[in-house]
């Protein structure tokens, strides 16, 4: 009789020990197969390099009738040196309407500077006569600007590659 209680006992030890081992193993590869998020980092933000620097950009008015020229001023923001450059340019009259180019009758005039203009250079005094043919334009705004580099290349500057430092530039 008491090998059959001690045969009880151990068996109920055994059912324990497998029952506890089999709850551990369950527990553990639980733990194992859980899933750890990895976080991709964030993709790099890309930030244009300014190629251009506006600082002004003045109607030049000759007397008080006849027409009207421009004067800018600007500094190569880039690490290229420009060939050419031309400035695609809307002037506007006091009420904030376009002034049509003189000879293309267009909205914007588009007035060249032949280079070379090395970087970081500042120039200043670049200025067309007989731009707009009307008297009453009040100031120009200069669209985009597009730049022939020394290798032939060329590139569009305007939003975050043309920086306007003018704080009397028309904002339209």
């Amino acid at each position: 009789m008491q090998l059959i209680q001690h045969s009880g006992l151990h068996l109920k030890q055994s059912r324990l020990k497998q029952a506890s081992l089999l709850i551990t193993i369950i527990l553990l590869s639980a733990c194992s197969t859980e899933k750890v998020a990895v976080v991709a980092p964030p993709e790099p933000v890309y930030v244009p390099i300014p190629l251009i620097t506006l600082e002004r950009a003045d109607p030049i008015l000759h007397k008080k009738r006849g027409p009207v020229g421009a004067n800018i001023q600007f500094t190569n923001s880039s690490t290229g040196i420009y060939q050419y450059i031309l400035f695609r340019t809307t002037a506007y009259d006091k009420e904030g309407n376009v002034v049509r180019a003189r000879r293309s009758r267009d909205e914007s005039a588009y007035l060249r500077v032949a280079g070379p203009v090395l970087p970081g250079t500042y120039r200043q005094g670049h200025s067309w006569k007989n731009t707009w043919s009307k008297s009453n334009v009040h100031c120009l705004d200069i669209d985009e600007i597009e730049i022939v580099f020394s290798d032939g290349s060329v590139e569009v500057a305007s939003g975050d590659t043309l920086i306007k430092t003018d704080e009397g530039a028309c904002i339209h």
